[in-house]
């Protein structure tokens, strides 16, 4: 099968975006060598851009079947939380205000041997270690497609056009350039879930402090746990990364909810009313909230491909932070397409492929957006309207959909709407 595929014309693939998404889809996708990946990036380079951020179980298992040096790089540049590899971790959801001060609620995310990560060192390590630096095209930010229809004598073409002016010219193209992605404007159009929405007016500040500072600020068990406190404004968190150098804290903030709306800054006041823990964390922040963000995510979409146009991670579904499984659901999407990918032999295989991608794994990630729309809402909760056995149900329940996926299962089905479509 591998001599057929190498004295076939090879199939010339973009991947645009090198975020986690991208960067493993072209770690996966490598390996046919029927496919000549290439990897394009808006920015100049990766940049210590965004959150922290620990990967659940489901993330984990889905890693292994990309590719094990996917893994490696996982471990070499992330901060191990359990002083065991074998011991057992989950991030804490904790209530942070009322009387239910210090309750928790849920653990998200179990896994063994936990380890947190800035999502630019493990894009940056996987770009090191397993991307030829000659695949990979920087300042190269997509602004439409283009794709022709095929004819009896010529196949389709994806005319892919960037900001700087170039072109280039594809058998396929995965958009995995995030929430504001051009590809989902292609594959779906004037479809209304095709712009991305903030329904709950979430949003998110960001500062990384020196590890000696977090200490000096924050109780042990802050900063050898990965701990999340519930307030009816939204919910804070941190968590080293850096290899255990830095700390990351993240403090997400529904808007709607807000005492004064007459500014959009930051206004630590708002906050000073909650548990030891919460003002601890927020007096760290409130001296540089450097990082702004609006949360958004998406309604489902009726596909995620189009022709040879596919989308994948927050271009296909993105999801608010509130579940810890954006980054996570990226690589589910990547585990499939790249089991599915192995089988392809042929251009003729193609949209069979992203037909069994879609088949696969729609259902399931937007699934996994509403739960992570509903878990902000729980979080948010004003003190007179929790019900803490409620929330722990629901809580697990979300948890174990996301968490505890039988991935095996997942790959299988796909196959199978592959083999039954071609």
């Amino acid at each position: 099968m591998i001599e057929e595929r190498v004295s076939q014309t090879k199939l010339r693939v973009a991947v645009i975006g090198a975020g986690i998404a991208g960067t493993c889809l072209f770690i996966g996708l490598s390996q046919n060598p029927l496919l000549d990946v290439q990897l394009y990036e808006a920015y100049p380079n990766v940049g210590v851009r965004g959150v922290g951020l620990a990967l659940h179980g489901n993330a984990m298992k889905a890693m292994e079947m990309v590719s094990p040096e996917i893994k490696k790089t996982y471990f070499r540049k992330s901060h191990f939380m359990a002083n065991e590899e074998d011991m057992e971790m989950a991030t804490q959801i904790i209530i942070g205000s009322g009387q239910h001060a210090g309750t928790l609620v849920a653990e998200l995310g179990r896994a063994k041997g936990r380890r947190t990560v800035h999502r630019a060192h493990f894009i940056q390590g996987l770009l090191d270690d397993s991307i030829p630096k000659n695949r990979v095209h920087f300042c190269k930010r997509m602004i439409s497609i283009e794709e022709t229809e095929a004819t009896r004598a010529t196949p389709s073409k994806i005319t892919a056009t960037f900001a700087d002016g170039t072109m280039g010219e594809f058998d396929i193209l995965f958009g995995s350039e995030g929430v504001k992605s051009p590809t989902r404007k292609f594959i779906l159009g004037h479809h209304p879930a095709a712009d991305a929405v903030n329904y709950d007016g979430w949003r998110c500040f960001h500062r990384l402090v020196s590890m000696e500072e977090a200490k000096n600020a924050l109780p042990a068990e802050s900063i050898e746990k990965v701990r999340m406190f519930c307030t009816p404004l939204g919910y804070v968190n941190g968590l080293p990364v850096d290899l255990g150098q830095t700390y990351s804290i993240s403090c997400y903030q529904r808007d709607s909810k807000r005492f004064n709306r007459d500014t959009s800054r930051f206004d630590a006041s708002e906050w000073r009313s909650f548990c030891p823990e919460v003002t601890s964390l927020i007096s760290l922040l409130e001296k540089e909230p450097k990082e702004d963000w609006n949360i958004q995510d998406h309604d489902g979409a009726p596909a995620y491909y189009r022709g040879c146009v596919g989308m994948i991670g927050d271009a296909a579904h993105a999801t608010a932070p509130h579940a810890g499984n954006g980054a996570a659901q990226a690589i589910e999407d990547v585990a499939i397409l790249t089991q599915v990918f192995a089988h392809v032999t042929s251009r003729g295989h193609v949209d069979a492929a992203l037909k069994a991608f879609d088949h696969v794994r729609r259902p399931r990630s937007q699934k996994v957006v509403e739960i992570t729309r509903h878990f902000g809402r729980l979080y948010s909760q004003d003190e007179e309207e929790r019900n803490i056995e409620i929330m722990r149900r629901q809580m697990k329940e979300g948890g174990m959909y996301t968490n505890e996926v039988d991935m095996d299962a997942q790959v299988q089905a796909a196959v199978l709407v592959f083999q039954k479509a071609i």
